[in-house]
C-alpha cells in the first residue's frame, strides 16, 4: 500500500495512510510527509499501537526530542516522554493532570505549544493508549485564518509589536496559573519571554496570529489597559476562526498518533467534557525548535 494523505476538509489537517510508523521512515517519505505537514499543519496516523520507545522513535524523525517543563509527568523510562493523563500513580482522578493542555471553554484554551520558550518547539506528537467512551476531543484551528480575518485597522495596530509568554507566571488566564503549580519552584519563576504577535511560517511564510488566550500575558511597550483590550481583540479573531466548519476536532482512538505543528499558524486545545471516571492516558513528545519569525506586510 503506497503513501496516502487525505485531508479532513477543514482548515488543517489530513490522515495518513498506507505506512507502518513501528518502522524506520525512508527519507523519500519523510521528504513526504514533512510537505504534508506545511500543507495541513496536523497528521494524523491511526489504530497502530505503539509502545513508548517506539513513539519516541517515530517522534524523532522529525526533529530531536526536548524535554518537557512538566518533570513531574515525564516517563521513567523515557524521560523525552511525557503523560498526558488524568490519573494519579494510584489511578484516582487527577484534576490538575487532567487539565493538561484541555479546557471547559475554547476561547480561553487555544494556544500554541511551548511559547514560553525563547525558541519554541518546532511540533508536538501524542499518542492514545487509554481514551474514554466519549468526549475528550483535541481541537484545532488555524491562527493563518484568524490573521486574514483581522480588520487591516487592527492589523496596523499589531504591526511590529511584540506579546510576553509565561506558564508560571501568567496571572491573565486561571488555567496556566493553576497548571504552573507542578512546576518546580525554579521553572515557576521563569522570566517571561516575547515573540511577535503576527509571525509568519518559516516554509509556507504565510502570516498568522501567535498570541494566544492560554499563555500570553502582555503585549510589550503598551499601557496594561490597551494590552488588554488588543489582546482580548486577537482572540475574538482566533475564537472566530475556530468556527464549526473551520475547526478540526480529533476524536481519539486508542493506537492514534497525531503530530501538530508550532512554528506558527496553528492553534489547539483538547475538552475537558469526558466521564471523570474513565481513564484517558496519553504520551506525548516535543520535537524540534524553531524560531518564531515575524510577519511584515
Amino acid at each position: 500500500m503506497s503513501l496516502e494523505i487525505n485531508p479532513s476538509g477543514f482548515d488543517v489537517g489530513a490522515e495518513v495512510r498506507g505506512i507502518d510508523i513501528a518502522k524506520p521512515l525512508s527519507p523519500e517519505i519523510l521528504m513526504e510527509l514533512e510537505a504534508a505537514f506545511v500543507a495541513h499543519q496536523v497528521l494524523l496516523f491511526r489504530d497502530q499501537p505503539l509502545t513508548p520507545q517506539a513513539f519516541a522513535a517515530f517522534s524523532a524523525q522529525f526533529g530531536h526530542l526536548q524535554r518537557h517543563i512538566q518533570k513531574a509527568f515525564w516517563h521513567p523510562n523515557v524521560p523525552e516522554i511525557v503523560y498526558n493523563r488524568n490519573v494519579d500513580e494510584s489511578g484516582k482522578f487527577d484534576e490538575m493532570a487532567a487539565r493538561r493542555g484541555v479546557t471547559d471553554n475554547l476561547r480561553e484554551g487555544w494556544h500554541s505549544d511551548t511559547t514560553y520558550d525563547e525558541v519554541p518547539a518546532k511540533a508536538t506528537s501524542v499518542h492514545a493508549m487509554e481514551v474514554p467512551s466519549h468526549g475528550g476531543a483535541t481541537c484545532f484551528a488555524s491562527a493563518h485564518r484568524a490573521y486574514d480575518l483581522l480588520p487591516d485597522s487592527v492589523r496596523r495596530r499589531v504591526s511590529g509589536l511584540r506579546v510576553e509568554f509565561a506558564l508560571g507566571s501568567n496571572p491573565r488566564n486561571a488555567q496556566a496559573q493553576f497548571l504552573s503549580q507542578k512546576l518546580t519552584q525554579e521553572d515557576q519563576s521563569r522570566p517571561t519571554v516575547s515573540h511577535p504577535v503576527i509571525c509568519r511560517h518559516p516554509i509556507s511564510h504565510r502570516p498568522a496570529i501567535y498570541a494566544s488566550p492560554l499563555l500570553s500575558v502582555r503585549i510589550s511597550g503598551i499601557d496594561e489597559a490597551e494590552s488588554d483590550d488588543l489582546l482580548e481583540t486577537l482572540y475574538d479573531y482566533i475564537h472566530a476562526a475556530s468556527a464549526d466548519g473551520y475547526r478540526w476536532d480529533h476524536h481519539w482512538r486508542v493506537g492514534d498518533t497525531v503530530i501538530w505543528e508550532n512554528r506558527g499558524g496553528l492553534m489547539h486545545t483538547g475538552r475537558l467534557d469526558y466521564p471523570r471516571d474513565e481513564r484517558r492516558i496519553m504520551i506525548r513528545c516535543t520535537i524540534g525548535s524553531s524560531p518564531i519569525e515575524p510577519y511584515s506586510a
